[in-house]
Order: C-alpha cells, then structure tokens, then sequence
C-alpha cells in the first residue's frame, strides 16, 4: 500500500474518533490505528527501496548520458583534427603545387634565354662565315675580272 493512502487513513481515523468534552483530545481505536502504523512500517521501507532504485536508475542513466555526451565529443574532437590535418595537407601540398609552378616557369625562362642566346651565337657564326665566304667570292670575281682584262688586252 501507498505511503499517502495510509496517511489518509490515518487521518480518517482520527477525523471519525470521538473527541472529549472540553478538551482538544480525541479517543481513538487503538487496534485500528497499530495496524495503520505496522502497514506504514512496511510501507516506509519498500518506498525507500523504491526511491532508492529510482535514484541508481537516474544516476546509471546520467553515467550512461555522459559516457556518450563524452565519446560524441571525442569524436568530434577526432573529427576536427582530422579535418584541420586535411586543411594543412591540402595548403601545404597547395604551396608546393605553387612553388613547383614558379620553378618550372623560372626554368623555362632560363631555357629560352639559352635557346635565345645560342642561336645568336649562331646567326653570327654564320654572318661572320658568308662574310668570308663572300670575301672570297668577291676576290675570286676580282681575280677572275682581272685575268680577263688582261688576256683582253694582250690580243688587240
């Protein structure tokens, strides 16, 4: 029986007593209301029984809430790190893709500049080459003009 069942027991017993003139006391039944207290003894011990495993139940259920508050933050926790190291790669490898670009860009200037340069050293080999070569022509129409103005000469 319910704690506050027997209490209103309790109280019905009292409010149906007699009560004695001039006085504030009541008569009671005295087996009636030993019963009432002996139910309570029982009652009293079994409510805090159940109070008692309704507190372990709460705080099981508290322990168990946090536990999973706990490991859905370390996941997070986990998560997040894993996303800022993903980050950092992905700036990191960024940076070298940038640095990569600008030394292939450097490098290829720097081959132009060479191609550049050596076919200036050729186009000059070769100027300073048909310069001979047309030297050499031309001393050789010299040389040829000058034969035949003299054999030109010599049979008049």
């Amino acid at each position: 029986m319910d704690i506050l069942q027997l209490v209103d027991r309790l109280e019905s017993l009292l409010n149906r007593s007699r009560r004695l003139p001039l006085s504030s006391s009541v008569v009671i039944n005295e087996e009636e209301f030993l019963e009432i207290i002996d139910q309570l003894r029982i009652a009293v011990p079994e409510e805090i029984k159940a109070a008692r495993r309704m507190q372990q139940e709460r705080a099981r259920i508290v322990s168990e809430a946090q536990e999973e508050a706990d490991r859905i933050t370390e996941e997070a926790r986990r998560r997040i790190s894993l996303m800022i190291d993903d980050h950092e790669l992905a700036q990191a490898a960024r940076a070298r893709s940038e640095q990569i670009v600008r030394q292939a860009e450097q490098q290829a200037a720097a081959l132009r500049q060479g191609a550049d340069e050596y076919a200036a050293q050729v186009l000059r080999q070769l100027d300073q080459h048909l310069t001979n070569v047309q030297r050499v022509v031309r001393n050789g129409l010299a040389s040829v003009s000058a034969n035949e103005d003299g054999q030109t000469g010599t049979r008049t």
